[in-house]
């Protein structure tokens, strides 16, 4: 999370630091991770129009990039340990398109329709599932899933949630009314919860259970840290609130969370912003010994 400014840099690194990507999506594979999200959550319009004179093909050309360097980081991974059969997977990243946190800034439906088509089509033929993530409000979520459902292969969708315990999405929705606005599209294979504390999404997983069909696999994947609203001074991200890490954040009191997690019945865990390869190497190590 954070500036258009500080995405503009993380989207222009799959063109001018391609080794850089490679390598951090490798430190995660080496730790334990089996899927690993291509990196072009910042190749969007909002962050792209703040680079100088930039080609109409930019955009298309670093989401691109983003698929090649994590499939190359897949293929790299798998030749480093050719006696393991896990062979791992490549999620298509299709972020939201302005402010991560803002439902009020999600956009027009055809502004979101005609990005979303576009990132799908360049994001899709790299990928092994599309992964719709930090959906904030259920107009958002249900436009990104429709593009993302098109391209005939899995689509699993992650909505961000209020920071509290009130399990509703940052827009107030209900879980039940997310689910229900994507659980018809074919290909949706799994309902997440992403980019929130992890006290938020614990407080909203048992509603998950509940409002997603039979054989809808569940996830989580938190922040390293909660968003709390403050009065002044300290980093402020676009919700208007101040990025803190406490005690959930180390690598073994995550790990023991995504083992309770797992316990409750959810099949995909991994990790979101301030989340390191030493947290999935926790993981593994919680939920898969030996």
């Amino acid at each position: 999370i954070g500036s258009m400014e500080r995405f503009l840099n993380v989207a222009l690194a799959n063109r001018n630091q391609k080794k850089i990507v490679c390598e951090s999506h490798l430190d995660f594979l080496r730790a334990g991770a089996n899927v690993i999200t291509t990196n072009n959550y910042a190749c969007v319009p909002s962050a792209l129009a703040l680079s100088p004179n930039s080609p109409p093909q930019l955009i298309t050309d670093l989401i691109d990039a983003a698929g090649q360097i994590a499939r190359q980081a897949c293929q790299l991974h798998v030749q480093e340990r050719p006696l393991n059969s896990t062979v791992p997977m490549v999620a298509g990243c299709v972020p939201p398109l302005h402010e991560s946190y803002r439902p009020d800034r999600v956009g027009s439906e055809s502004e979101l329709t005609g990005e979303y088509a576009h990132i799908v089509e360049a994001i899709a033929p790299h990928s092994d599932l599309l992964l719709c993530e930090t959906m904030s409000s259920v107009r958002e979520g249900k436009l990104a899933a429709q593009a993302a459902n098109r391209a005939g292969i899995p689509v699993w969708i992650a909505w961000t949630l209020a920071e509290d315990t009130s399990g509703k999405l940052r827009s107030g929705e209900s879980v039940q009314d997310a689910v229900s606005a994507v659980n018809t599209y074919a290909n949706v294979q799994a309902m997440l919860f992403n980019c929130s504390s992890v006290a938020s999404i614990t407080a909203a997983l048992p509603q998950l259970r509940v409002a997603a069909p039979s054989g809808m696999m569940l996830g989580s994947y938190a922040n390293g840290f909660q968003t709390v609203k403050v009065s002044g001074g300290g980093r402020e991200d676009s919700s208007g609130g101040q990025s803190e890490y406490d005690g959930d954040s180390t690598p073994e009191v995550y790990a023991k969370q995504a083992q309770r997690w797992v316990e409750q019945g959810v099949e995909i865990v991994g990790g979101c912003c301030g989340i390191f390869p030493e947290h999935i190497h926790a993981i593994e190590r919680k939920i898969r010994p030996g």
